[in-house]
This record gives structure tokens, sequence and C-alpha cells, in this order.
């Protein structure tokens, strides 16, 4: 059990960084389809021998059905949401909106499975939750711009991300299957990029690139995907999620020094009860 906490510890790490690493990089000359390709070419690549070693009949017994939908779940589409709604939505809302949906999901999921029992308890903690996401996002209705398309989009990858976990489990998939799977089928997106989006990176930095493309390839889709799933078989899909209060106490802290944005006082209190209510249905369920 330890090696799951471990593993899914360096998972809301690398999580949280990557909500001020993308943020900071569509302000400063990438496009979230920039970020989207840098992703998906490195990780692709790398992991095409494992994928092939997989066997393409039925990809290690996944079988194809199921490889495609997990790769929609946490793969290039899933991706493309995440960044767009970063472009228009701050961190912090994201830091929350995104992590914060993923418990429900899972154990709404379960439930529905017959895998884990329905409890008074655990729905209050859920309500506490969803209580906190109403304040991190009801100032939106004030701002003006498209933040609130922004905190729609980055809702809807917490339910992907929330899927994703709840099928890794129930699918009984390997971190390296996983990784190698959603990696090389997200490679179909490369081909629309060049051709549609592609305008050059003649304003962007050589370092720049290639950090991004060593952090979203290396790290946020090979090193972290892996060890969520290494995390899932350890933990279960519940407990494993139920760790993400991490990333919106790490993500708002960081964006205050590095992006300047500030939470309101009523976000920072939507923020705590995210927490709080992520930190009980942990309790409850260990």
């Amino acid at each position: 059990m330890l090696t799951g906490i471990v593993a899914v510890l360096c998972v809301m790490t690398v999580y949280a960084t990557n909500f001020i690493a993308a943020r900071y990089s569509v302000g400063h000359g990438l496009t979230s389809l920039d970020l989207a390709a840098l992703r998906f070419s490195v990780s692709g690549l790398v992991m095409l021998p494992t994928f092939v070693r997989l066997g393409m009949r039925d990809l290690g017994g996944l079988g194809w059905p199921r490889a495609v939908a997990l790769s929609c779940l946490a793969g290039s589409p899933y991706v493309l949401v995440f960044f767009l709604g970063l472009t228009l939505a701050p961190a912090s809302h994201g830091a929350v909106l995104n992590p914060g949906i993923v418990p429900s999901v899972v154990f709404v999921g379960l439930v529905v499975l017959g895998r884990q029992r329905f409890t008074a308890a655990r729905a209050l903690a859920l309500v506490v939750i969803v209580a906190g996401l109403v304040l991190v996002t009801g100032s939106s209705f004030s701002l003006r711009g498209p933040v609130l398309a922004g905190d729609a989009l980055l809702f809807l990858t917490g339910i992907s991300w929330g899927l994703f976990t709840l099928f890794a489990r129930v699918w009984d998939v390997r971190p390296l299957q996983a990784a190698a799977i959603v990696s090389v089928l997200s490679m179909i997106y490369l081909p629309v990029y060049l051709v549609f989006f592609y305008k050059g990176f003649a304003s962007v930095s050589a370092l720049h690139i290639l950090s991004q493309a060593a952090f979203q390839g290396l790290a946020m889709s090979l090193t972290a995907l892996y060890l969520l799933t290494f995390a899932i078989r350890r933990l279960g899909a519940q407990l494993a999620s139920l760790f993400s209060p991490l990333i919106p106490v790490m993500t708002t802290l960081l964006a205050v020094p590095l992006l300047g944005e500030v939470p309101t006082p009523s976000q920072w209190a939507g923020v705590a009860l995210v927490v709080v209510g992520m930190v009980t249905d942990w309790r409850l369920s260990s």
C-alpha cells in the first residue's frame, strides 16, 4: 500500500505543476493545440515499441473498444479540452474543478456497478465538495469574458479523469499498458494539428519548447499516467482518487506568486470546502 501512496503523491505533484506550466505557456507564445502536439509527439514515439509488443489484435488483452475509450478519457481529446479550459479560466479554477469532481464520479460509478455500498456519510462529503465548487466558480458569473465556458470545460475534464480512474480499475489495466495505449492512440491528433493548426514557433524560445515537450510528453503523459494506473491497482479506484485534495491546495498557492492570480475570499473558502470534503471522504473510505 505504501508504494501506491508514494505513486499517487507523485502524480498529484505533477498534475499540480501542470496547471501552472500550461497556464504560463499559453501566455508566452504556445497555444493549447501546440502543447497537446508536443505531449503526444514525444510520448507516442517513446511508447510505440511497447504498444507494438502488446499485440495489434487485442492490445494485451484489453481490446480495441476499451483502448479507444481510455484514450478518449485520458488522451488527446481530454488534453485538448483541458488546455482550452485553462486558456479561458484561471488556474485556480482548474485546480479545483478538474480534480474536485473525480471522487464523486468514481464513487457513483462504483455504486452503480455494485462494487461499493452507498452511505449517507459519503454522500454528505460529496455534497461538501460540490458546495466548494460552487464557491470557487461563483465569482465567474460576474467576470467578463469566457471564464464560465472555461469552468465548464475544466469540470468536464474532471468527469473524464474520474471515468478513466474507474475503468482502469474495473478493467484491471496494467500501468505500462495504459501508458502505451493512451500515448500512441493519441498520436492520431498530430496530422490534424500539422495540417490545420500548426503556425510555427518563431516567437517561442527553443528552451521553452524543449522544456514543455519534456514535461508534457515524459512527465505528464508517461510518468504520471503510469504511476496513476499503478496506484489504482494498489489502492483501488476510490482511495487513489481521494488524494486529489493536494492538487487545488498546491496549485492555488503556486498560482499566486507565479501567475499573479490571487483568489477571492469566497474562492479560498471554496478551496477549503473541497479539501475538507475530499479528506472526509478519504477517512470514510479508509
